[in-house]
């Protein structure tokens, strides 16, 4: 490749033209995190308009508060800028247009310029829209066709004739961009890669009519064609057969009958070893023998056949959208204490020194609970030992994971971000879903939680008829209620009272009013129970139900959740001096537990 020399000055311009539209990139990266739906091109215009030191706040501001500009431009690829889509040097944007407009010499300058325009000056995109009109217009007959000459169409061929009539090898150096030069050199790897197959297989039927003639040929185990030696694969046992036969039964293992989904390794295939051979063929002779996607989809069994083996492998992190998988530091491992002479004067500075009394308020606590376990193992049956100290171990473990999770995620963060160059994609290592922008963690699980417990809580306190089916709640007045549709029912029990009336509830005096009848289990004609309770009751069983039917995800925690209407429901909220003793435990272990 023939390499550009540009005159100082010129490539002191390219250094700040490339330095601009980096900044450019970087903050059109930054508001396709933020919107990860909005049209590229709706963001590239957008920062071209707004400039300044607050550009990027401005645009923020005018989006958030255009919900509809933003939902109408919808883009292709969620949260992804594809490399075409981002912003382009001067340099490679006058390249472009030289190269194409010097190519298409018959298409007007406005036409191209146009194309450009619509594909942000990509060459690639520009070139497939300019060879379609130049087509186009070729096969349209005019009269001055009759006097000119025929010029050579904008087909292809043949790989060797380039691509869309334009052949990227005699340009290639000649741009005056090295952008560009890298997409030409990009763009010519398919002819480069026809001959390359053109070449082997010459020299492969060369070497075939070397080994037929000097009569070296050797037999495939498989089919017993007779094959030169490096036309050849075997296994770890030195039986050979043929690159044919081994690459159909490879795919025979992977899209037909065979085991090669759940057992992914390639086994011997000689059909005339005696012994039969169950060797292994090693990964080198396949990566060697088999055509390059084949080999790949291999690996890629490979590697979901050992995380299938390995999921529960402590540390690894698989990518929730292709099976990608890495070995990371878990908050799930036992945590390791380290002191050294820097342990206390590294505590006091991070912590305060209050850090100090806290950790011999831990000591003090941990030596108590101790000789708690001793005296009880004295005075205690076994049973209720065994008990009492499950139930403290049980306590101990749920607060060391807590603050264990809270310093794995203080120090790694709760992202993994996927290394397969097809995926890419950012996932949450707490909830298994993408990484997006305002992401929240089991969003969807505690909404169904949500309205499922709330759904119980208005059941729990509406009475529903049962003949028309309409909701109503008692404001005030007896436990005798009268539907419109004529049904009676009553308000406590629920039951149909349209026989009893007023007979079904209770008639004894009695000395204190309000007190429970100690002649009978009727319901009473005014007192009702405490709604409060009973939404209580509703939504802990509710809770308890949904757990049980649906199971709760690992990561989800209920207890410092408040559910049903303004937060009516408290299931075991922390309190505020709770939430500042944990947030200053989670800082002092931070400086304790080694990484």
């Amino acid at each position: 490749m023939v390499e550009t020399i540009l005159p100082p000055s010129a490539a002191a311009r390219t250094r700040r033209d490339i330095a601009a539209t980096g900044r450019l990139n970087k903050v059109l990266s930054h508001l396709s995190d933020i919107f990860p739906d909005t049209e590229i091109e709706l963001l590239r215009k957008l920062i071209t308009d707004h400039e300044g030191a607050s550009q990027l706040y401005a645009i923020v501001e005018m989006l958030l508060s255009s919900p509809s500009l933003v939902a109408t431009r919808k883009r292709a690829l969620h949260g992804r800028i594809q490399d075409w889509e981002r912003f382009r040097s001067n340099e490679y944007k006058t390249a472009v247009e030289n190269v194409l407009k010097s190519h298409y010499r018959g298409l007007h300058k406005s036409t191209i310029n146009n194309v450009l325009s619509q594909y942000n000056h990509s060459f690639t995109h520009s070139l497939r829209t300019l060879s379609e009109i130049a087509s186009q217009r070729s096969t349209s007959w005019t009269v001055f066709k009759l006097f000119s000459r025929n010029k050579r169409k904008d087909t292809i061929d043949s790989l060797a004739e380039g691509i869309y009539g334009f052949e990227p090898r005699s340009w290639i150096g000649n741009t005056g961009s090295f952008e560009l030069d890298a997409e030409l050199t990009e763009l010519d790897r398919p002819r480069l890669e026809h001959l390359e197959l053109l070449d082997r297989d010459t020299a492969s039927k060369l070497n075939t009519e070397e080994y037929l003639s000097n009569g070296q040929l050797i037999e495939c185990e498989c089919c017993f064609g007779d094959y030169a030696f490096e036309d050849l694969a075997c296994c770890n046992d030195a039986h050979f057969f043929c690159r044919t036969c081994l690459e159909n039964a490879v795919k025979e293992g992977l899209y037909g009958q065979g085991d090669l989904r759940s057992n992914a390794a390639v086994k011997c295939i000689s059909a005339s070893a005696s012994p039969s051979c169950n060797r292994p063929i090693s990964n080198s002779v396949l990566r060697a023998a088999l055509p390059q996607q084949l080999y790949a989809e291999f690996e890629r069994v490979q590697v979901a056949e050992y995380l299938t083996r390995n999921i529960a492998t402590d540390g690894l992190v698989l990518c929730p959208f292709c099976g990608y998988g890495e070995h990371t530091p878990s908050a799930a491992s036992p945590p390791k204490l380290s002191f050294s002479v820097f342990t206390i004067p590294c505590l006091v500075y991070r912590a305060g020194p209050f850090s100090l009394v806290v950790l011999l308020i831990l000591a003090l606590m941990a030596g108590l609970i101790y000789s708690l376990c001793a005296v009880l193992e004295q005075i205690l049956p076994q049973h209720y030992y065994t008990k009492t100290v499950e139930h403290i171990n049980f306590w101990i473990d749920s607060h060391t994971d807590y603050i264990a999770r809270a310093v794995f995620h203080k120090r790694h963060g709760t992202t993994f971000c996927c290394k397969n160059p097809e995926c890419g994609r950012v996932s949450c290592t707490e909830c298994g879903k993408e990484f997006l922008p305002f992401h929240k963690c089991y969003e969807q699980e505690e909404d169904r939680l949500r309205i499922y417990v709330e759904r119980a809580m208005a059941n729990a306190v509406k009475r529903t008829c049962p003949e028309c089916h309409v909701s109503f709640i008692k404001s005030e007045g007896c436990n005798k209620l009268v539907c419109v549709c004529g049904y009676a029912m009553c308000y406590v029990c629920r039951k149909d009272i349209h026989k009893e009336g007023y007979q079904h509830f209770c008639e004894h005096f009695r000395h204190i009013p309000g007190s429970p009848c100690t002649e009978c289990d009727k319901c009473d004609l005014y007192k009702t129970e405490d709604e409060t309770i009973a939404i209580e009751r509703a939504a802990k069983e509710a809770e308890a139900e949904f757990v049980r039917t649906s199971g709760m995800p690992p990561g989800l925690d209920t207890s410092s959740r408040r559910l049903g209407p303004s937060g009516a429901i408290d299931f075991s909220q922390p309190s505020a001096i709770s939430l500042i003793l944990r947030k200053y435990l989670v800082t002092i272990f931070d400086v304790l537990i080694a990484d």
